[in-house]
């Protein structure tokens, strides 16, 4: 699986996400996504419905609590685009 991240991906999660122990539990996740894949259980990965960013579809996974990544994900390319950190919507 290939992890890309969006141009603005730092800006926008480091301006949203205040705690730094966000940020190394998303490191972990990222090892379980690329290693494991998008089905695996703790990340709890689904797609939004009807949401959509630049003409894909938007998934989510579970971090702690209240935070969620924000992600674009090609099934075909096997390729995550990983938008924000934010608040569960």
């Amino acid at each position: 699986m290939i992890i890309e991240f969006h141009d603005d991906y730092e800006k926008i999660s480091r301006k949203e996400v205040k705690d730094e122990r966000v940020f190394s539990v998303v490191k972990r996740k990222f090892d379980l996504l690329k290693f494991q894949g998008i089905r695996y259980p703790s990340l709890r990965a689904k797609k939004l419905q009807n949401i959509n960013h630049e003409k894909e579809e938007l998934w989510e996974f579970y971090i702690i609590k209240k935070w969620r990544c924000f992600f674009t994900y090609n099934e075909e390319e096997d390729r995550i685009i990983v938008i924000k950190i934010s608040n569960h919507l």
